[in-house]
């Protein structure tokens, strides 16, 4: 019995974790909590040795880097040797910038900077994917399998995702189900052509209801009706 317990955990079909959209990362790179996002951030202030490479970064006269904010940084993630600040943009909300700040060898430096694309953490073995629903699938509150369209956001080489779409998170709301699909990669060096949709039969753990369906894959999440931005539509 324990034997085939185990060959039947073996062969259960890979998943999005539930909590997909509790931890999130800026496009890849480390993951931290949305939580942290919610504060007014002051990290530039702060009197360690990468908060004060940040400062000096700021302050430099460089009109790309002029574009940042000159306050308001998150320290959303750090590790031994590199620390990842946020800062919302003033003017846009929603949007965000980053700043990279690396170990090399005894001193903090930037390491890169530029604007920062909120997506959920699916973890180390899944890439992100988007997605719409179909033209022509049937929508009602009876409904529990959609036929959707899954876009994987990662370079591959302008192949589809079949057989690499992976079971999708799905978050049961009042007003809303918020479902955030993920593929395993191919692995190896890819290109970078527009990939194209794959069909996927979405299948709810309910009833859609009187409730809208939206695409988990960016922060916030987007109405699944609406042809995502990575995706190239008719």
């Amino acid at each position: 019995m324990a034997v085939l317990l185990s060959a039947c955990a073996l062969l259960a079909p890979p998943a999005v974790d539930p909590q997909a959209g509790s931890r999130v990362t800026c496009g890849g790179g480390p993951a931290f909590s949305i939580g942290l996002l919610a504060a007014t951030g002051s990290a530039e202030t702060a009197a360690d040795p990468a908060a004060q490479a940040l400062r000096r970064h700021l302050a430099t006269d460089d009109i790309e880097i002029n574009g940042l904010p000159d306050a308001g940084w998150i320290e959303a993630a750090r590790s031994g040797s590199q620390v990842l600040y946020l800062a919302p943009e003033p003017t846009s909300e929603g949007s965000w910038h980053f700043v990279t700040v690396d170990l090399e060898g005894a001193a903090w430096d930037v390491g890169g900077w530029g604007g920062c694309a909120l997506q959920p953490d699916v973890g180390p073995l899944f890439g992100i994917a988007s997605f719409r629903i179909a033209p022509g699938a049937e929508l009602g509150p009876d409904v529990t399998e959609i036929h959707v369209l899954v876009t994987e956001r990662a370079c591959n080489s302008g192949e589809d995702a079949s057989g690499r779409i992976v079971n999708p998170a799905v978050v049961l709301g009042e007003e809303r189900v918020v479902v955030t699909f993920a593929v395993r990669p191919r692995g190896g060096d890819q290109t970078c052509p527009s990939n194209p949709e794959t069909p996927f039969v979405l299948e709810l753990p309910e009833p859609l209801g009187d409730r809208a369906l939206f695409d988990g894959s960016t922060v916030p999440p987007r109405d699944a009706t609406v042809c995502p931005d990575i995706a190239s539509c008719p």
